[in-house]
């Protein structure tokens, strides 16, 4: 399975189980007002004016939960928009052509800064290879997280 698919995929999944919690959520509360609208409209105790504020902050509750419905949905679309795996590799290629051309004019540093400039080099080489064996093996292995139906699961001593 291609990373960007399993990624993909990890959002499309947190993003239908936000989806399901949150009209799950919508539907009890509407169920709420509809049960405690016929309380406030015959309770005696309860003035007009009462029940304007009420219905003020329930359309006030309202809106806010939709905000906060349009923020989650902003904040998934950004999500994607980040883990659009072309993009990282064209951002991550231009930062190395910045980053090589810096160093081809490397000759009209002065020494120590040159020195200096090839260290950084040789230890950025080093660490980015270090990082995409890292997150290679680990990406790897949450693709072959799950385990095949038909091994047989392994008793553990407290199961025994």
């Amino acid at each position: 399975m291609a990373k960007k698919d399993f990624i993909n995929q990890i959002i499309d999944l947190q993003r239908a189980a936000f989806e399901n919690y949150f009209s799950t959520m919508v539907m009890l509360q509407d169920q709420t007002e509809k049960l405690f609208r016929p309380f406030v409209d015959n309770v005696p105790g309860i003035s007009d004016e009462g029940k304007t504020f009420i219905d003020q902050w329930n359309t006030r509750y309202k809106k806010c939960r939709d905000d906060f419905k349009k923020t989650i949905d902003n904040g998934y679309s950004r999500f994607e928009a980040f883990f659009d795996y072309n993009a990282m590799l064209r951002f991550q290629e231009q930062n190395e052509e910045m980053f090589k051309e810096f160093i081809r004019q490397a000759n009209w540093l002065p020494d120590d800064f040159r020195k200096a400039t090839q260290e950084l080099t040789a230890l950025y080489e080093n660490n980015r290879d270090l990082f995409k064996k890292y997150v290679e093996t680990n990406v790897n292995h949450v693709e072959n997280f799950s385990a095949p139906a038909d091994n047989p699961d392994k008793k553990t001593k407290q199961q025994k």
